[in-house]
């Protein structure tokens, strides 16, 4: 009965405690505030997390016969194939701008000039290596 009547005390402090300001509280009430609120807080966060994670929802993704039937995967595709062909231009462009930065580094006798040309041939290069690779990376 004594423990009852203890927990009962100290759950009316603690109720006294949170709401009263911070000015006129002690430091131990005012660390015990806190230590109760920073328990609230991650039981709430623990509740939420719990409860969102019940919400898990498999879905899988019609084959045909509903309303787009296969329409926009095959719109993604044509999109995707559209930008990579293009980028692929791109590198070939910014290769040979690279070309030309290299020869105007051997006319010029420039050591920058020549390493900015290969390194913009080289790098133009790549992009066109990567675009025409994106089969690879397709399924």
């Amino acid at each position: 009965m004594k423990f009852l009547t203890e927990k009962i005390t100290s759950v009316k402090n603690a109720v006294i405690e949170d709401f009263t300001s911070n000015k006129k509280l002690t430091a131990d009430q005012r660390d015990r505030k806190r230590t109760r609120m920073i328990g609230r807080i991650t039981a709430g966060m623990m509740a939420v997390m719990m409860l969102t994670s019940m919400f898990g929802i498999t879905a899988f993704a019609d084959a045909g016969g509903g309303t787009g039937g296969g329409d926009g995967v095959s719109t993604f595709n044509t999109v995707i194939e559209f930008i990579v062909d293009w980028v692929a231009r791109i590198g070939l462009v910014v290769g040979f701008i690279g070309a030309v930065q290299f020869a105007l580094g051997f006319k010029d006798d420039s050591a920058d000039g020549k390493t900015r040309g290969l390194m913009c041939l080289a790098s133009g290069f790549i992009v066109y290596a990567v675009a025409k690779a994106y089969s690879m990376f397709t399924m």
